[in-house]
Order: C-alpha cells, then sequence, then structure tokens
C-alpha cells in the first residue's frame, strides 16, 4: 500500500506539471478576467446563475481537455517516467485531479461573489456549476480521444457553449443542460446532466485504448 502511494506521488511529481502548467495558467487568468468582462458584484441569484453558466463553467474545458494531449502528440508517446503506468490509469489519475482543481476554483469563485455581496444558494450553485464545468470538460475529452486530437475537442466543447450563448440552444430545449433556469435549479435537467456526465465518462473509458508505457 505504501509502496502504491508513494508511485502515485512520484506521478504525480513529474505528470503533473507537464499535464496541467499550462492549462492551469490559462484558467486562473480566465477567472481573473471574469469579473472584468461581466461584474461580479451585487448579483441576484438570476444573474448570478448566469456568470456561473455562461462563464465559469469554462474551465472545466480548459482543465479536462488537455490530460490527454501528452499521448495524442507523436513527439511525446516515448515520455517515461518511473513505473510501468498503464493510459488508463495515468488518464483516470488526471481526471481526479481535473476535478479537484476545478472545484476548488470554482468554490474560491463563488466565494468571492458572496462576500461582493452577490445573492444565491452558494452549496446549490456551486455543486451544479461543478457538475457543468465537468459535463464541458468531459465532452471536449471524449471529442479529443475520438478524433485523437485536442483541437477537435475545443472546437466541440466551445462549439456547444456557444450554441447555449448565442441561444441556439434555449433554456427550453433538451439539449439545453445547464440546470439553473430563472434562478431556481430543474431537477429534471439536473439528473439528465448528472446522467449525461456519467455516459460520457464511460464512453470515454471504453475509447481508451489499454496502452502501456514505460514512465521514468
Amino acid at each position: 500500500m505504501i509502496s502504491f502511494c508513494k508511485s502515485i506521488l512520484d506521478f504525480l511529481r513529474i505528470d503533473l506539471p507537464l499535464t496541467f502548467k499550462n492549462s492551469l495558467l490559462l484558467a486562473a487568468v480566465y477567472t481573473f478576467i471574469i469579473p472584468v468582462i461581466r461584474g461580479i458584484s451585487n448579483l441576484d441569484n438570476i444573474h448570478s446563475a448566469d456568470v456561473f453558466g455562461q462563464s465559469l463553467a469554462l474551465i472545466g474545458v480548459f482543465l479536462f481537455i488537455p490530460i490527454i494531449r501528452q499521448e495524442l502528440e507523436v513527439s511525446v508517446k516515448e515520455i517515461v517516467y518511473t513505473k510501468v503506468w498503464s493510459y488508463r490509469k495515468s488518464v483516470s489519475i488526471r481526471l481526479i485531479c481535473s476535478f479537484w482543481m476545478i472545484t476548488v476554483m470554482i468554490t474560491i469563485f463563488a466565494s468571492i461573489m458572496r462576500l461582493q455581496n452577490c445573492s444565491f444558494p452558494f452549496l446549490k450553485y456551486v455543486t451544479v456549476t461543478i457538475l457543468y464545468a465537468v459535463f464541458l470538460g468531459i465532452l471536449g475529452l471524449l471529442f479529443s480521444q475520438l478524433g485523437n486530437n485536442v483541437i477537435i475537442g475545443y472546437l466541440a466543447s466551445l462549439g456547444y457553449w456557444s450554441f447555449c450563448q448565442f441561444d441556439i440552444l434555449t433554456e427550453e430545449n433538451v439539449l439545453y443542460i445547464f440546470p439553473i433556469i430563472s434562478g431556481e435549479i430543474e431537477m429534471g435537467k439536473l439528473m439528465i446532466l448528472m446522467s449525461i456526465n456519467s455516459f460520457l465518462l464511460v464512453v470515454f473509458f471504453l475509447s481508451v485504448k489499454e496502452t502501456r508505457g514505460m514512465y521514468k
């Protein structure tokens, strides 16, 4: 058990900077830009939901899609770490790290909004935003894996997000799955969002080949 934990820590020590250095920086910069673009002070629950769904959830795209970039780039296919790790195991660890990064960033941002006198149900909005960010991220991740190119993943996620932004997909549309409507959480859409997240995650792992690479 101790040996396994040490192997995980050794993997994270080298892999995390390679995988997340640029994407985490991009997500952080984007998060700092949001208040400049739209303002996050003195918002009611409806306008707070707009900030979460239309802007903040995009960090899922920045932090999920790059986790398979290393394996998709020919020049890094023979990257070596300390142990022999399966592709699925590597991706699983990165997925967990991405999820926690998103959770921390969204929670901190929501806390700042509350300090800026925004009024909204904190835990509910944070939870829903995390789930929606995961959806946008896994959607792009799956398309990246299937298309063997992260650009395809970015186009898929940003394409869906744009359809919602420009009202091509309206709140009444079944494909519009951000579950906060008029400041209230619609349980039907929330269940659909959770189901789609689970489905996309299963399909993604089924599409991941069980390849092994030497890591040092």
